[in-house]
């Protein structure tokens, strides 16, 4: 049993040592404890395989000789309408190698002004905050609340919950998000159920970092990128790296809601901080 106590009774003093007795229950003491520890190798390896894996995106774009290219502008405006759109949500972003996402050196460069993400007007009774303002820095607090909320657990069913109490008829279901089918894949290799807890293990994120893909002309509809530290902790071991999310944002009445149409493309999920952070256009956060 994972994280099992080692329950052998030691031999009284008085008792007769060396006996086949003594030494079959020590045989069986060692083969419980080298077990535990095989178990606990096992799911810290697949966790590291795993969080590692989850940070690259299949939708992500290279050139012909396998180097990455960037393919959208930051805060680009899109024009209007479904079409337009749909260009910017499906548009490919950064595309980086699995190491870019594990802890590194940071960069001594920015690419640009920290953003300041307002407070939400409305935190009790919702899964998610609301009352974001109608700008951009509110989308991304709308954006990182999602994220926040869905990621806790690291679970597919809270991940779908938070993402659907926030979607706006017509948006993309949860399951075809790039995050539901990053941990879905997480959970898997993590030797973990599709649900729920396991025992002795906790997975959280933390945000560091944002940025606006694009916008519409008017302003109504974007796709907001918020990057943080994915952070799993199995029994005071702790295996951590960068995950990147994007959601299509829209201005409905006077909240952000998920947007009606495609999901947006995966997000780049570099180290917050490096250079491939700076790279993809990740803006540092002030809450």
């Amino acid at each position: 049993m994972l994280g099992g106590r080692d329950t052998t009774t030691a031999p009284s003093r008085g008792a007769p040592r060396g006996g086949a007795g003594g030494r079959a229950a020590r045989r069986r003491a060692v083969a419980v404890l080298v077990g535990v520890a095989l178990l606990v190798l096992a799911l810290l390896v697949g966790l590291v395989v795993s969080v590692t894996g989850m940070f690259t995106s299949d939708d992500a774009s290279t050139s012909d000789d396998g180097a990455s290219v960037t393919t959208t502008d930051p805060g680009a405006a899109a024009g209007n309408g479904p079409q337009a759109e749909s260009a910017l949500a499906r548009r490919p972003m950064l595309a980086l190698p699995e190491s870019a996402s594990m802890p590194h050196a940071l960069s001594s460069r920015s690419a640009g002004a920290a953003i300041t993400v307002p407070q939400p007007g409305q935190v009790v009774g919702t899964l998610v905050p609301g009352g974001f303002p109608g700008t951009e820095e509110g989308a991304l607090g709308k954006v990182l609340a999602v994220t926040r909320a869905g990621l806790s657990g690291g679970d597919l069913q809270t991940w779908a919950q938070v993402y659907a109490s926030v979607a706006e008829p017509g948006a993309a279901p949860p399951e075809q998000t790039p995050v539901s089918r990053d941990l879905a894949e997480f959970r898997r290799s993590a030797h973990m159920s599709p649900t729920g807890p396991r025992a002795g293990t906790t997975i959280s994120w933390a945000p560091t970092s944002a940025m606006v893909k694009g916008t519409t002309d008017d302003g109504t509809y974007l796709v907001g990128c918020v990057l943080g530290e994915f952070v799993v902790e199995h029994e005071g071991r702790v295996v951590t790296g960068g995950y990147g999310n994007c959601l299509p944002m829209r201005r409905v009445g006077d909240q952000w809601r998920i947007a009606s149409g495609p999901a947006a493309a995966a997000a780049p999920s570099p180290w917050p901080g490096s250079d491939e952070a700076v790279a993809a256009g990740y803006r540092e956060l002030q809450q």
